[in-house]
C-alpha cells in the first residue's frame, strides 16, 4: 500500500471517524476506585504488551502449516482476516470500518448487548483457544522462542508510531503444541497492548473538553504483516483566531516499503485544513512531494481551504569529534 493513499483517505474520512468515536467517550470524571483499577491495569499491561505485527506474522505461518486443530485454525484465520488490504488504495469507508473494528470500542458494544466481532474479541478468542490446546498438550521439551517486546509501550499524548512488517518467530515445522504456546503468549501480549490503547484514549481530567482516540490497524504487505497507528483528537475549543472552532486532528503513521516510515498530520477547523506529511528517507519525501496533486485535489473536492507542508524526519548522524576526526 502506498502511504500516500492512506493519507488521502485519512483526510477524507476525518469527519466519519470523528462521528464514530464521539458516541463512545467515557465520562470525564473518574471515581478514585476506578482510577486505582486503571492504574493497576496500566502497570500490568506495560509489562506484558507487545505489537500485533509479530503475532500476525506467526499466525500466517501457523495457518499455512496444516498442523493446527480446526478450532485453532479458525481462530487464527479470523485474526488474519482483520487486516486492511494493501494491494489497493483503501477507501474512506474501509478506514472507518477498520477504526470501528480496532477493538477500542468493544466495551461500549457489550454494554449495548451486541456480540462484538472486533479485533479485541478476536484476540480474546484466539488466546483462549490457544491456551486450551497448550494445556492439553503433552510437554515435548520444545522451547518457546522468546524475544523482548518488538515495540515499546504506548505513551499517553505521544504521536503515532507505526510497526514495520514483521517476520515470524515461529520455527518452521513447529508442532501444534509449540504453535499453541507461542500464539497464546503473543495474543496475551497483543491484548495487553489493546488495554493500553484504550487507556490512552480516555479523557484527560485536566482538559475534559478535549477528546482523543488512539487505534492500531493491522496491514498485510508483501514483506509481511505491519501495523498503522492512527490518533484522532478534538480540541475542546478553538485556540487561535485562524481556528476559532474546535479543531479535529488526525495523525497517521505507516512504515511500509518502498517508502519506509511516513507520518501525516491533518488539522481541520471549519473550512480550513492544515496538512503536514513527513518522511524519513529523502527519496520518499521527494516522491511524496512530486505526487502531492492527489491530496490537493481531494481537499478541493471536499471544499476545504488547505495549507500543505512536507518535512524530513531523517536521522542526523552525529559528527565525529576529537583526534582523528
Amino acid at each position: 500500500m502506498a502511504p500516500s493513499g492512506a493519507v488521502q483517505n485519512a483526510s477524507a474520512s476525518t469527519s466519519q471517524t470523528a462521528a464514530a468515536t464521539q458516541t463512545v467517550a467515557p465520562p470525564p470524571e473518574t471515581p478514585p476506585s476506578l482510577q486505582s483499577a486503571m492504574t493497576a491495569l496500566r502497570q500490568s499491561a506495560v509489562v506484558k504488551q507487545d505489537g500485533l505485527a509479530s503475532l500476525m506474522a506467526n499466525g500466517v505461518r501457523a495457518a499455512a502449516s496444516g498442523t493446527l486443530p480446526p478450532a485453532l485454525q479458525s481462530a487464527v484465520q479470523q485474526l488474519i482476516a482483520m487486516h486492511l488490504p494493501t494491494d489497493k488504495l483503501p477507501t474512506a469507508a474501509a478506514i472507518k470500518a477498520a477504526v470501528t473494528a480496532s477493538g477500542l470500542f468493544i466495551e461500549s458494544e457489550l454494554a449495548k448487548g451486541a456480540a462484538p466481532t472486533d479485533l479485541k474479541s478476536v484476540l480474546g478468542k484466539l488466546n483462549q483457544t490457544a491456551q486450551d490446546l497448550a494445556a492439553k498438550s503433552t510437554p515435548d521439551g520444545g522451547e518457546v522462542p522468546h524475544q523482548g517486546p518488538s515495540v515499546p509501550p504506548l505513551a499517553r499524548g505521544g504521536g503515532p508510531v507505526a510497526q514495520a512488517a514483521a517476520t515470524p518467530t515461529l520455527p518452521k515445522g513447529a508442532d501444534a503444541a509449540l504453535t499453541a504456546k507461542l500464539l497464546a503468549m503473543g495474543s496475551e501480549a497483543a491484548l495487553a497492548r489493546q488495554d493500553l490503547l484504550q487507556l490512552a484514549s480516555l479523557p484527560d481530567p485536566q482538559n475534559p473538553g478535549d477528546k482523543r482516540w488512539m487505534v492500531e490497524v493491522p496491514l498485510m504487505t508483501p514483506q509481511g504483516p505491519a501495523v498503522a497507528q492512527l490518533v484522532v483528537s478534538r480540541d475542546g475549543q478553538g485556540t487561535t483566531r485562524e481556528a476559532p472552532e474546535p479543531v479535529w486532528r488526525v495523525g497517521l503513521a505507516v512504515n511500509v516499503e518502498p517508502l519506509g516510515p511516513v507520518r501525516a498530520n491533518l488539522a481541520l477547523s471549519g473550512g480550513h485544513a492544515w496538512v503536514t506529511i513527513a518522511a524519513e528517507r529523502p527519496e520518499s519525501l521527494d516522491k511524496l512531494q512530486k505526487g502531492a496533486g492527489w491530496l490537493t485535489g481531494a481537499l478541493q473536492e471536499a471544499e476545504l481551504e488547505a495549507d500543505l507542508a512536507f518535512q524530513s524526519t531523517a536521522r542526523v548522524k552525529p559528527k565525529r569529534g576529537g583526534y582523528g576526526s
